[in-house]
């Protein structure tokens, strides 16, 4: 092979993965928000439905993002709201944070009553906690129903460190994951609550 075959072997692969790559880019593009409509769709839509009761719209089509601040790197954060709403009013806002649970993080949705600024419920969506065990923060409806009703001022932290969360015996850590989840998204919640205009 010459060195002029190598040049245009070489000038080839680089033009066809040069197409490809912008190919996939553009396929990457055009069906980012579908791809993200699906999963939250599939994965929060079901949380959204526990904790929702009486509303009229869509709140997953009717979600924005609110920048909640940067990440370690600089990059904007941004959260995802979903706003229940029932004769044109937002009556309820619906949020997820994380917190850290025995085996990884634990996401929990969580519906807030603007008007009221009380809670009005939350939902595990994502968790890697041991089955029979730590899974009791879903099993138990007990558990969650503890955080119904109570203000955004309330402590959201368990019983044993001075907050009004009972935990559940034998899962006190998954437990701590569900409270410190739903005071972050009380204070997320609380930061863009003036920002925010339904």
């Amino acid at each position: 092979m010459t060195l002029r075959e190598m040049i245009r072997m070489i000038v080839v692969l680089t033009c066809v993965t040069v197409v490809c790559a912008g190919s996939l880019a553009a396929v990457r593009l055009a069906t980012r928000e579908q791809i993200d409509y699906q999963q939250i769709k599939f994965i929060k839509e079901p949380a959204l439905k526990k904790i929702l009761a009486d509303y009229e719209n869509d709140p997953v089509a009717d979600r924005i993002q609110v920048p909640t601040g940067k990440d370690a790197r600089g990059r904007p954060v941004h959260t995802t709201l979903f706003p229940a709403k029932k004769g044109g009013e937002v009556v309820t806002v619906v949020l997820e944070a994380s917190g850290p649970g025995y085996k990884g993080p634990i996401g929990v949705m969580v519906a807030i009553d603007p008007k009221n600024d009380r809670l009005q419920g939350i939902a595990v969506t994502t968790h890697s906690e041991t089955p029979g065990i730590g899974t009791k923060i879903i099993d138990e409806p007990s558990f969650g129903a503890q955080f119904a009703g109570k203000s955004l001022s309330a402590n959201f932290q368990l019983a044993s460190a001075g907050g009004e969360i009972q935990a559940i015996s034998g899962a006190t850590i998954s437990s701590g994951g569900v409270s410190q989840a739903v005071a972050r998204a009380v204070g997320i919640y609380q930061a863009v609550k003036p920002e925010l205009k339904f």
